[in-house]
């Protein structure tokens, strides 16, 4: 452990250690005061104080787009009022205090028990923290009889449970075998609340096939008190990582715009409480972004997206507008820094892309959806009235959403389309935790619970719904809903042909934009040049040869190449092919938090079949071997030397090596040449694409001289001779049983 920690200083700039250093010494002394406080005094804010929460959506959604997703909002809907939910690939399983759990690869820890809720609140005596059991029973008194409570602390998988009433930053992650702290959090992100909004919206209309409207309202409504009651700020592991505390603050908002829209109407106590609930959530966001002397990503985006709608929804103030001048200033920041010139996040995952630039896009949408009394208001904000830690000024500029802003959009958008390949899933390069901020049209296969079983490995022994149920199968890899709701906001045609009409975030994004997203369309921002070829000298030796062959017409046809040098990505493409090359810097700024050991690695596809597909990551602290087997070299179609890797994965879970310092030599309709130096010397690859052949060669590492050339014709030919090492994951927590990819 020491060793590894000392590999991360060496690392860091001198200036970085030296800030991280004095803010452990600051932080410490400042944390035991907090903590002794909040166990002392109540940590809800003032609950008593009634609020209006100001409505964000500025226009209809169409009906008819409703309607038309209802086949899958009326049988998740059901779900999520049964309290059963998939999460991160526990399989549909009920969340209730002591409900049992399966166990993660073997491992499981005792379930905790049931209880009684009463409503008065009794229950909560001996769970909350003591200082705040009073103002939670309050809480809890407003939800209606008979409603059952969710089980917010508790690992789904593994069946640990967090304490409630543990101060938050005191409590540990990844400490233990098999637990899995994603697992709460992605529940207490609450992004199944919008599709309550949805079935209400659907039932209030008489559609076929749902439960009466109230069942709906009511069950937002008890679910939003639950949290609350249960979960003070400060207290619990809901609010140990700031991230989930403003996606889960979007959500509310989100979910509670679009009831109010469909008509529904809630009472002032509720509204009040959701009102104090979210100024709690803005006052934590505040005082723990997640900013850190080595950097800042997804983690800080999340906490000024999350703010904005915070500061937008509640009432107008002051504070709240400088608030929201913030968010609006920071945003405009971080889409630059963090999406570079190609559209592409500096994460170096395509994912977690996905997951950046939604943020981006649904803020940007609110923004300027603002009416012109409130952006005036903004532009005098007091920054006086801006408090957060670590220390981050309102500028004297207020900056806003531009059409360079909407430009990188745009930008983003396209990397998104670049990298769908022609089965919709888009190459999942780097990690992938499913991660979405708000999850407004989620696309389901259905399947029944029987051949769920037979395609996932992960549920093994599930029994959380009966064999001939139906079995929502979520399908992460395709992003076409983002990408249809940066056309809306772009008012980019091309874009929303790709997408397909129907989506659910485009209908939101116009509603939240309203009339202010213009008329005429956005450029993308102008890309990074590809590079110009570079003098090549000789290949080192030794050089192996494997030539893959797909027989039938010209694969070169209609070919098109596709080049975004920030993130490290080469895509080439034609009526047959879909070729991704893997090869340039780390991301999050060199420290690869998000990276695999994967440059020069490629994904192909055939006539839309996978040949060549990179495995994913469907775990991250719960079980360190296996992360590390799907970041390995071995995981992926890349140049390897034995057992060796070409970056260090021993740094941290979320730290990777930068000894490769790949570099794409030339890349045109002759081909590709990329090198790393990962191994110690030069490893050079070139790949050329002939008429029915792609042909890899790989030059400075030892083979066998049986090895020198290979051929591979067709799909099942080249897995026979290069078998995935581990099996596919198409999401967090997923993999398949078989380690073949599917296809003819």
């Amino acid at each position: 452990m020491m060793d590894r920690r000392f590999a991360l200083l060496r690392r860091l700039p001198p200036s970085a250690v030296a800030r991280r250093a004095l803010g452990v010494i600051e932080r410490r002394p400042r944390a035991a005061a907090k903590r002794f406080l909040d166990q002392r005094r109540s940590t809800y804010g003032d609950i008593g104080t009634a609020g209006t929460l100001r409505p964000l959506l500025r226009s209809a959604i169409p009906f008819e787009t409703v309607r038309a997703a209802s086949s899958w909002i009326a049988p998740a809907a059901a779900l999520y009022c049964r309290h059963i939910f998939d999460l991160l690939g526990s399989g549909w399983v009920t969340v209730a205090h002591g409900a049992p759990c399966r166990g993660l690869d073997g491992i499981r820890y005792d379930a905790a028990s049931p209880v009684s809720a009463d409503p008065d609140g009794a229950w909560l005596c001996g769970r909350m923290p003591a200082a705040a059991l009073a103002d939670s029973r309050r809480v809890w008194r407003l939800v209606d009889p008979g409603y059952q409570p969710i089980d917010w602390q508790r690992d789904v998988k593994s069946g640990f449970r967090w304490s409630d009433s543990a101060w938050s930053a005191d409590l540990p992650i990844g400490h233990l075998p098999g637990v899995d702290v994603k697992l709460p959090w992605e529940l207490a992100r609450m992004q199944h609340l919008s599709t309550l909004a949805w079935a209400y919206a659907l039932a209030a209309a008489d559609e076929p096939g749902l439960e009466p409207a109230e069942r709906y309202r009511a069950e937002f409504r008890n679910v939003v008190l639950d949290f609350i009651a249960t979960n003070p700020p400060r207290f619990g592991i809901n609010w140990r990582c700031t991230m989930d505390v403003a996606i889960r603050a979007a959500n509310w908002v989100a979910a509670y715009d679009l009831f109010r829209l469909f008509g529904a109407a809630f009472d002032a106590p509720f509204t009040a409480m959701l009102s104090a609930s979210l100024a709690d959530h803005a006052s934590h966001i505040l005082a723990h972004l997640e900013l850190y002397p080595e950097g800042r990503g997804n983690h800080y985006l999340a906490d000024i997206c999350g703010l904005a709608f915070i500061a937008a929804a509640l009432p107008e103030s002051p504070e709240t507008d400088a608030w929201l001048a913030f968010a609006a200033q920071e945003l405009c920041i971080e889409t630059t820094h963090q999406f570079g010139a190609d559209g592409a996040t500096f994460e170096g995952s395509t994912s977690y892309h996905r997951l950046a630039a939604e943020m981006v896009v649904f803020a940007t949408a609110l923004m300027l959806g603002l009416p012109e009394g409130r952006l005036a208001a903004l532009r005098g904000a007091d920054p006086g009235l801006l408090r957060t830690r670590p220390r981050r000024r309102l500028q004297p500029e207020r900056r806003f959403p531009d059409r360079d802003h909407l430009a990188r959009i745009a930008a983003m958008a396209e990397f998104s389309r670049a990298v769908t390949k022609p089965n919709g899933r888009v190459a999942q390069i780097g990690d992938n935790d499913s991660g979405r901020f708000l999850k407004l049209h989620p696309i389901f296969t259905t399947r029944s619970v029987a051949e769920a079983r037979i395609v996932y490995a992960n549920l093994d022994g599930y029994d959380g719904l009966p064999a001939n149920a139906a079995y929502l199968d979520e399908e992460i890899l395709d992003h076409r809903p983002f990408v249809a709701a940066a056309a809306a906001l772009t008012r980019r045609r091309d874009l929303a042909d790709f997408a397909g009409t129907g989506w659910l975030d485009a209908a939101f994004v116009e509603a939240l934009a309203g009339k202010n997203t213009g008329s005429a369309p956005i450029a993308a921002a102008r890309r990074s040049a590809r590079p110009a070829a570079l003098e090549i000298g000789a290949d080192p030796q030794p050089c192996r040869e494997i030539e893959i062959v797909a027989t039938g017409p010209d694969l070169r046809g209609g070919l098109s190449l596709e080049a975004f040098p920030d993130f490290g990505l080469w895509i080439v493409r034609s009526r047959r092919l879909f070729l991704a090359v893997r090869c340039g810097p780390l991301g999050y700024g060199g420290r690869g938090a998000h990276d695999h050991n994967d440059q020069l690695a490629i994904e192909l596809a055939i006539d839309g079949t996978d040949w060549i597909a990179d495995p994913g990551s469907p775990i991250y602290t719960a079980d360190r071997r296996l992360r590390n087997a799907y970041r390995s070299v071995t995981a992926h179609f890349a140049p390897r030397c034995e057992a060796r890797e070409p970056a260090r994965l021993d740094l941290g879970d979320f730290w990777l090596g930068d000894e490769a310092k790949a570099q794409c030599l030339r890349f045109d309709e002759n081909g590709f040449v990329g090198e790393h130096r990962g191994f110690g010397a030069i490893v050079r690859r070139h790949i050329v694409i002939g008429e029915t052949t792609i042909v890899v060669r790989d030059c400075g590492l030892p083979f066998e001289e049986s090895e020198a050339r290979i051929r591979c014709v067709g799909q099942r030919a080249l897995l026979a001779r290069f078998p995935p090492a581990v099996a596919f994951s198409p999401g967090y927590g997923k993999r398949h049983r078989d380690r073949a990819i599917t296809g003819p």
